[in-house]
C-alpha cells in the first residue's frame, strides 16, 4: 500500500508520471478495518522520488503494526541506513514502470550495503521485459520481492516462457511473489477468472514463497476504482486450505517484514 500527505508538508516530486489523490494512513485504518488487517507494509510511491518523509511520518504513528519499503540514493550513509532501520523499514524499492526510482544496474550494490540489516529488494518489473531476473536473484545477497505478479500475463499457460520462468525463480527459494493489483495486468475486473487459474497454479507450487498485498490507494486509476473486498475474492483465498491462508497472510510477511508472531 501507498500514502501520502499534505502537499504543504510533503510535495510531490516535479517529475512525475500521476499526481495522486493524496490519501493518507487515516484513510486506510476504515480499511484495515474492513478487511481484518492487523498490519501493513507501506511502499514508497514514485511521485515522491527518494523523499521517504511522508512514509516515515506514517511509520511513526502504528510502528508496531507498520513495516516500510523506501527509495534510497545507492551511496546512502551507514547511519541513514541504521535509522531507516529503527523507524521499520525492511526493505528498497526498485520501480522500473514509473520514473524518479533506481535501476536494476543499482541493484546488487545495494544488496550488499543492505544485507547486514535483513532487508531485501522490491521489485517492479514485467517478467517479459526485464533481463535475467534469475541471474539477478543469484548473484544478490537479499531476497528479491517481485510486485503485482511480475505484470504476468493472467492467460498464460504454466509452460509460457515468462509463467514458467517464474515458477523457477520460485523454487529458487531467495524471490517471494507479491499477489496483488490484478487489474494492472490485462485481467479485466471482478472476477478476474483468467487469474484464478494462475493463483491455483502458484499457491500449488511454492506457497511459501508468495505474498498478498491490496496495492490500496490503486494510484492511476481514474475511471473504475476496484472494490478492496472483490479484490481478496478474486484470489480465491476462502476456497484454499486454511494452513495455505494463513501461510500466505500471516506467516509469509511477519518472516520477510520482521512482523512479531501472530498471537
Amino acid at each position: 500500500m501507498h500514502v501520502f500527505g499534505p502537499a504543504d508538508r510533503h510535495p510531490l516530486a516535479s517529475v512525475r508520471s500521476y499526481t495522486p489523490h493524496l490519501l493518507t494512513l487515516d484513510d486506510y485504518r476504515p480499511v484495515m478495518t474492513t478487511l481484518g488487517i492487523d498490519r501493513a507494509v507501506l511502499v514508497q510511491p514514485s511521485v515522491y522520488g527518494m523523499d521517504n518523509s511522508a512514509l516515515l511520518y506514517a511509520l511513526r504513528q502504528m510502528p508496531e503494526r507498520l513495516r516500510g519499503v523506501v527509495v534510497v540514493p545507492p551511496d546512502i550513509s551507514e547511519p541513514d541506513l541504521f535509522a531507516l532501520h529503527a523507524a521499520g523499514v525492511r526493505g528498497i524499492r526498485v520501480n522500473r514502470r514509473n520514473p524518479g526510482g533506481l535501476s536494476l544496474e543499482d541493484v546488487e550494490g545495494l544488496a550488499r550495503r543492505i544485507a547486514p540489516h535483513g532487508w531485501h529488494i522490491q521489485l517492479q518489473v514485467e517478467l517479459g521485459r526485464a533481463p535475467d531476473l534469475a541471474g539477478l536473484a543469484a548473484r544478490c545477497a537479499v531476497p528479491l520481492v517481485i510486485d503485482h505478479f511480475g505484470f504476468l500475463d493472467p492467460r498464460a499457460d504454466p509452460g509460457d516462457a515468462a509463467f514458467s520462468g517464474l515458477l523457477r525463480l520460485l523454487e529458487g527459494g531467495t524471490v517471494w511473489l507479491k499477489l496483488s493489483a490484478p487489474y494492472r495486468l490485462g485481467a479485466g475486473v471482478h472476477p478476474y477468472p483468467d487469474l484464478q487459474r494462475v493463483v491455483a497454479t502458484l499457491f500449488a507450487h511454492r506457497p511459501d514463497r508468495l505474498l498478498w498485498a491490496t496495492d490500496w490507494p490503486h494510484t492511476e486509476l481514474w475511471n473504475h476504482m476496484p472494490d478492496d473486498l472483490e479484490l481478496i475474492e478474486a484470489l480465491s483465498f476462502r476456497e484454499m486450505p486454511a494452513h495455505l491462508r494463513t501461510q500466505v497472510l500471516v506467516d509469509n510477511p511477519a518472516h520477510l517484514y520482521g512482523f512479531a508472531p501472530a498471537p
